[in-house]
């Protein structure tokens, strides 16, 4: 826990369902809303806490588009700009996303391989970070409130093993780095 917030980081959380495969028990009133993925060779979930709800389910095979408000954008923000921030940003990428080659990466390629026509579109397709469809956004929301994307990841499951790659550094092409 991160004594200065009172908080429970959820960077532990991916560590768990990696180590255990389920989330487990878990006291998820010390933890900020979440969107977590779990994948396996026969299985994806999502589970999905709102600070009230946790809810659990699984997604069969096909594209899932996981924004800030949940899966293909259902759940509800705070209301305004944000909302309609992701539906723009859903409505943007998810047909190019489905109309892009599916990438199948292999362990021993580079990034660019690996990722195809992927890679492009998760750097931002070229539009400003400031575009309201931009999938690496950085918005002024007014009132001194500013959000943005600080990271990017790339994640392959195969039987072959697991591909992992992460950029730091939201649309640079050369931030990005292997990390499994």
């Amino acid at each position: 826990m991160a004594p200065e917030a009172g908080r429970s980081t959820r960077g532990e959380l991916p560590l768990r369902v990696a180590a255990e495969g389920k989330l487990g028990r878990v006291e998820l009133a010390s933890f900020d809303p979440f969107h977590l993925v779990g994948a396996e060779i026969d299985r994806v979930r999502l589970w999905s806490w709102d600070g009230a709800d946790l809810a659990e389910r699984d997604l069969g095979p096909g594209l899932h588009v996981i924004v800030n408000s949940g899966l293909e954008g259902e759940g509800q923000l705070e209301g305004g700009n944000e909302d309609a921030y992701m539906a723009a940003r859903l409505a943007y990428f998810r047909p190019r996303l489905a109309a892009a080659a599916r990438p199948e990466p292999g362990l021993d390629e580079s990034l660019e391989r690996a990722w195809g026509e992927w890679l492009p579109l998760v750097n931002g397709d070229g539009l400003p970070r400031a575009d309201h469809r931009a999938l690496l956004p950085l918005l002024d929301l007014g009132d001194g409130r500013v959000w943005g994307t600080t990271s990017v990841s790339l994640t392959s499951l195969s039987a072959d093993g697991v591909r992992y790659d992460f950029s730091a550094v939201p649309g640079d092409p050369a931030a990005w780095a292997r990390v499994l």
